[in-house]
């Protein structure tokens, strides 16, 4: 959601009657490897189906003025359990750019791996939003989205996609106790416990974190680096400190570090301490690997 100077707000909105209204630019791509070749004409359709449902809806309030946001949706069949049902595994990836600074490149928002989805589709029927009804393809789907368009406000503003984040939060409730992946998985990864942690108050500083991070970090670096560095270093204390004194396995955690490392990691070389890097490892020893090799390349 990028600040727009006024009076180009007052031109996009000239032109918006004639411009759809989606504020999310989403690429889908489908592989049924794992489906058996006479029932993959029935999924043809499958991956533009989706890929027009997200792109023409919109996802955002009135007040969203910047570009859409960039994601990547990958969908991986692994069987066919009836004529129209089907389990599904998914990458999720979403992206932001780094503004005042032309030549940086985006940064990775949302990260997900989501190897829990039971759903039913049929070739050629409309595929319709109704976020008042359960429907394990469209809940599924509208979930996603709106968590991308939360964790976008958030590094705008502290805590700026807090009401995206409450329609996730319903999206999850809302499903019934059989529905796989809705549940609370003690094993891996849960939409109802990555949600209940967003919205918990305890993870409070984490979201306020989030938005240092990307507004007074990743946005400064180029013009006020100094700055930049001390919001970010700050931001990665305040998550050791968490982790010391609540869940260090918790999902919000997991997948902040799992969209970022490669980012912390490269930033980090042109910082004043190597010592950096041992608070990345402990905040992070699932990515030490990249950790310790940018070490060794820090000049």
């Amino acid at each position: 959601m990028r600040l727009i100077p006024v009076f180009f707000i007052a031109v996009a909105c000239l032109s918006m009657t004639q411009t759809s209204a989606a504020q999310i630019d989403c690429q889908v791509t489908v592989n049924m490897d794992m489906i058996q070749g006479s029932n993959k004409e029935q999924l043809q359709n499958f991956a533009q189906d989706i890929q027009t449902y997200i792109n023409s809806n919109k996802w955002a309030g009135d007040d969203y003025d910047g570009d859409k946001i960039k994601c990547s949706l990958n969908i991986f069949f692994l069987s066919q359990t009836s004529e129209n049902s089907y389990t599904a595994s998914i990458f999720l990836g979403s992206q932001r750019p780094i503004y005042k600074d032309p030549s940086a490149k985006n940064t990775a928002m949302v990260r997900i791996v989501d190897d829990r989805w039971d759903f039913s589709y049929s070739k050629n029927q409309p595929i319709y939003r109704n976020e008042q009804q359960f429907d394990a393809l469209t809940d599924f789907i509208d979930f996603y989205m709106y968590l991308v368009v939360g964790f976008d406000y958030d590094s705008y503003e502290a805590q700026g996609g807090t009401k995206y984040f409450t329609k996730c939060f319903t999206f999850a409730n809302q499903a019934p106790t059989s529905a796989k992946g809705w549940d609370r998985n003690p094993s891996g990864y849960s939409r109802l416990t990555l949600i209940e942690e967003i919205m918990n108050p305890k993870y409070q500083p984490f979201r306020e974190g989030f938005y240092l991070y990307h507004y007074k970090g990743l946005d400064r670096l180029a013009k006020n680096p100094a700055e930049a560095y001390a919001n970010m270093v700050a931001v990665l204390k305040s998550i050791a400190d968490q982790k010391k004194i609540g869940n260090p396995r918790a999902l919000i955690f997991k997948n902040f570090f799992d969209a970022k490392y490669m980012e912390l990691a490269e930033i980090f070389k042109n910082y004043e301490s190597k010592s950096i890097y041992q608070l990345l490892v402990a905040v992070d020893p699932a990515h030490q690997t990249t950790y310790e090799e940018a070490v060794r390349q820090m000049k």
